[in-house]
Order: C-alpha cells, then sequence, then structure tokens
C-alpha cells in the first residue's frame, strides 16, 4: 500500500476530515507549540546562568578538597601527585568525574594539575580558593560552555510534568472541540428531522441563549425553521381550501352535463365534460388526502396489516376484475399506527400495480414479521420503471415519460410515502430482472 493510499484509508476509517478532528488537532498543535516556545525561552533565559554557577561551584568545592587534602595530610616530601588525583577519583568523586583543572599556591608552584595542558590561556577561567591555613590558591578551569539548549529542551521534556501537561492539553483541546462540534451535531439532526418528518420542535433555551455564534446560528435555524414551517402550512391550507372550492362549481358542472345529456344523450361533448369532471374530482380528492397527511394528527392505534391490505385488495378488485391478485400474509402483522393514512397508502401502491398490469396478469402480495418490523411487498410483472426515474416518482405530480403515470396525477405514490413517513417507515421501489416493478415498505412495530 502507498503512502497515499494508507492516508485515505486512515482519514475514511478514523474521519480525519470531520471538524472535530481538525479543531482537536489545531489546538492540541497550537497547545504544544506555545509549551515548546515557552520552554525555549525559559531555557535559554536561565540554563546558561544556572550552568555557569552550578558548575563554578563544583570547580570551587573540589578544589577545595584538593586544598584540604594537599596542606594536611599529602603535603609531605614522599606526596605522590597521583595518589591525590587517585583520592579525589576514589573517594570523593565516586562516579569518577575529575575537572579538568590546575591549581596553584601563592607561590605559583603547581600543586595539582589534570587534563588542562591543551587549554589555551585565553580559554581559560580562574577561581580562588583557601586552604585550612589562609594560604590562597589559583585554580585555572576551562571557562564553561552551557550545553546546546535544544538538549536542554529536550531533556525538561522528558521529565514526568511535560508528559501530565502533553496528557492535559490533548484533553482540553478533546473538550473544546466536542463543546463546539456537540451543539453544531444537535442543529444538523435538528434539521434532518425537520426535513424528513415536518414537525417543528422548539431547540433547547440553553442552546438558544449561549449567546456567542453557535447561538445565533440556532436561532437562525429556528427562525428558518418557523417561517418555513408556516409558509408550507399556509401553502397547504390554501391547496386545501383551493380543493373544497372547486368541489361545488364542479358537482354544479356536473349536473348540467347531466341535464344536458338527458336531451343529447349520445353527445360525445358531453361525455367528454363527464370524463373531464371526473378527472378533476379525483385530482381533488388526491389533493385533499396529500394535504389531510400533512396536517392531521390522528392517534395512535393498532393496525392489522393484514386486515388492511386485505381491505386494499378487495377495493381494487371493483375497479380491475381483470387483474388476479395472490396475497400470502404472514401471522401476526400487527402495528402501532394510523390504520385510515395505511390503507390509503396501500391503497395507492396496490392500485398502481393493478392498473399497470395487462389484463389477466398478476399482482403478488405478501407480508412479512420481523423482531421489529414489518415488510408489505407489492409485485406487478406490469411495463416497469427505468431507474433514472425511480427515484422522482416520490415527487408529488412527477410523471415519468414511460408507460407509468400517464393517465395518474403523480400523487399515489408521494400520499403513500407521506403516510408510510408518518410512521418513520421507508418505501423501496426496485426492477426485478423478470420485469415489473416491486415496491416494499417497511414499518416499524412500535412507533415513538
Amino acid at each position: 500500500m502507498t503512502l497515499t493510499g494508507f492516508w485515505s484509508t486512515v482519514k475514511h476509517t478514523f474521519g480525519v476530515k470531520r471538524l472535530f478532528w481538525r479543531i482537536f488537532i489545531a489546538f492540541w498543535l497550537a497547545s504544544i507549540l506555545v509549551m515548546i516556545a515557552t520552554g525555549f525561552v525559559l531555557v535559554n533565559n536561565f540554563s546558561s546562568d544556572e550552568y555557569n554557577k552550578r558548575f563554578f561551584n563544583d570547580v570551587i568545592s573540589q578544589a577545595e578538597r584538593i586544598v584540604w587534602r594537599y596542606e594536611h595530610e599529602l603535603a609531605t616530601p614522599t606526596f605522590q601527585k597521583s595518589k591525590l588525583k587517585n583520592w579525589i577519583s576514589n573517594k570523593n568523586n565516586r562516579d569518577g568525574h575529575l575537572i579538568p583543572m590546575i591549581i596553584k599556591d601563592d607561590g605559583g608552584k603547581i600543586i595539582y594539575k589534570h587534563r588542562l595542558n591543551k587549554i589555551k590561556l585565553e580559554d581559560r577561567a580562574e577561581q580562588r580558593v583557601s586552604g585550612p591555613s589562609n594560604r590562597n590558591y589559583q585554580v585555572q578551569i576551562r571557562k564553561p560552555q552551557a550545553p546546546r539548549i535544544y538538549k536542554q529542551v529536550l531533556y525538561r521534556f522528558q521529565s514526568l510534568q511535560f508528559g501530565f501537561i502533553f496528557i492535559a492539553s490533548a484533553l482540553v483541546s478533546a473538550l473544546l472541540s466536542w463543546s463546539i462540534i456537540l451543539p453544531l451535531n444537535y442543529l444538523g439532526a435538528f434539521s434532518r428531522r425537520y426535513a424528513n418528518q415536518q414537525e417543528v420542535v422548539s431547540l433547547p433555551r440553553k442552546l438558544l441563549a449561549r449567546g456567542d455564534e453557535l447561538g445565533d446560528l440556532a436561532l437562525d435555524i429556528d427562525f428558518m425553521v418557523n417561517k418555513t414551517h408556516a409558509a408550507a402550512s399556509a401553502q397547504q391550507q390554501l391547496l386545501h381550501d383551493v380543493s373544497h372550492e372547486l368541489r361545488a362549481p364542479l358537482a354544479r358542472l356536473q349536473v348540467s352535463a347531466a341535464l344536458i345529456e338527458q336531451k343529447t344523450p349520445d353527445s360525445r361533448h358531453v361525455k367528454q365534460i363527464h370524463n373531464d369532471c371526473l378527472r378533476i374530482d379525483q385530482l381533488i380528492q388526491q389533493i385533499l388526502d396529500y394535504s389531510k397527511l400533512e396536517q392531521s394528527s390522528p392517534s395512535i392505534e393498532n393496525s392489522d396489516i393484514n386486515a388492511l391490505c386485505q381491505q386494499a385488495i378487495d377495493n381494487m378488485a371493483v375497479n380491475y376484475p381483470t387483474i388476479a391478485v395472490n396475497f400470502s400474509p404472514d401471522d401476526k402483522v400487527e402495528i402501532s399506527g394510523y390504520p385510515e393514512a395505511l390503507l390509503q397508502a396501500f391503497d395507492n401502491i396496490i392500485g398502481n400495480a393493478c392498473k399497470y398490469s395487462d389484463d389477466g396478469g398478476l399482482v403478488e402480495i405478501s407480508t412479512s414479521a420481523r423482531e421489529h418490523s414489518v415488510i408489505v411487498t407489492v409485485r406487478d410483472h406490469g411495463p416497469g420503471v427505468d431507474e433514472q426515474e425511480m427515484s422522482k416518482l416520490l415527487q408529488p405530480f412527477y410523471r415519468a415519460g414511460n408507460k407509468m403515470h400517464t393517465s395518474g396525477f403523480g400523487l399515489g405514490l408521494s400520499i403513500a410515502v407521506k403516510a408510510i413517513d408518518k410512521h418513520k417507515g421507508e418505501l423501496r421501489i426496485s426492477s426485478p430482472d423478470d420485469g415489473g416493478l416491486c415496491v416494499e415498505i417497511v414499518l416499524p412495530r412500535e412507533l415513538i
């Protein structure tokens, strides 16, 4: 796997593109950079002085021990310098670290010397110590060289405190990211719920009263949803009222056509008026059904799916007597829902299957009970629907360019979808390989 492919897999698996990770990583890196910069400044300011002070303290301490040993024990004619160095190394410097230095007495005599021959005079520093006899001694050492700054920074970053700071910064970054993402996720879910269910639910007051940009966004979404719902409700009400108002003149037109028909029973114009009136009446009824599903809030009842399917089949048997229906019900297929809306949905779906089946054709209907849902399947062997137009069939007033929907208004499936959405169910349409159309209705057993 290439590096690009590996990175794509990581992004897909962990959702790195999500805003949460972007904010988290940005804050975390910023925190770490601030810590590094702060550590660099502090170490840069104090490390040199601190190192020099510690170095000269070590020099003075070691020189005083050498002078003390020199004056009290080894200042004898038989004294050997190597013994003095060994004494320092073995007894007073358990780690074997001896600082290179030269110690001279007040007469300029070298009493101790260790690895300073190759150091130039300009690179040497001097210190003075006093022995027990108050004699002064000159100590020459190499000028201290502070260790590199990055080593000091790395040394401090390896400490336990930095580990705690590192973890704390990660937790703070995660909490900060989550505090930003949480209301955004809630607002996204709120918008999707409104789009799917068309139900206006007030946003939490705590979110609306935040006072920051997220609070402003929540207020805007709340305002938009209420405005959109008010406009949609007004549109539905207008549609409902206009449909009702059309019923009266339509009835008068049908009566007038009937009176004319009595005088001229064979007039094709009167027959055309009757056909048009019937078509307008069906359209008005479908509009009223659609509007009713939008506006009504009936109580939830126990719904026997098999009985509702059988009722829809009986209804269609009157309108399509030449279509054979094979119904295969499962046992005890019941849900909590709205029986009237479900019957409307089954009427439209089974009616469509019968409408677009040839005379003598077969429509197969079955119900299946699952643990948490029931499935109703309606299958016809008609001309079917093109794959490109399948999703558009669910749009109100959409009529595809093929043989489907040429005599309807494009509202039957929309009404069915509206009724199924009211049950938080799902409608699936597919084209079987051997032709026809298969409509699958998935309904949850409990409507929460």
